[in-house]
């Protein structure tokens, strides 16, 4: 139970005049400040209500609703792609023939060896 819902139901129960018959009915009554406390609440306060709620054995609300946020999330992104991708064009890199490439100049020499080193074939 939240501060803010204990703050709700009892202003709620403050600023009426209740009837015995009211009162006694307690479903109804329930029923009422839940309606009550229901519209004022935002959706991140709803979702905190609720979050840690087991719905099956393992399972709380808050791993059930995340994974069926990210099924619609990647339902809409291929959607997206797919929308994209079919206006897309593919342009190809021109080969250029006298391109060097970069380990035959340039790169580091050998660390053993020098580029001065004479031979030992003699």
């Amino acid at each position: 139970m939240t501060e803010k819902l204990k703050e709700i139901v009892e202003l709620k129960l403050k600023n009426k005049t209740w009837t015995f018959a009211e009162i006694t009915n307690v479903q109804n009554l329930v029923d009422e400040l839940c309606d009550s406390a229901y519209g004022t609440m935002t959706g991140k306060e709803k979702l905190d209500l609720v979050w840690e709620t087991d719905i099956e054995e393992g399972l709380t609300f808050g791993s059930f609703f995340q994974g069926l946020v990210e099924k619609r999330l990647a339902d809409d992104i291929a959607i997206i792609l797919k929308d994209e991708l079919s206006s897309a064009t593919v342009a190809f890199k021109e080969s250029n023939k006298n391109e060097i490439s970069k380990r035959s100049v340039g790169g580091e020499s050998h660390k053993e060896r020098t580029t001065n080193e004479k031979t030992d074939s003699v």
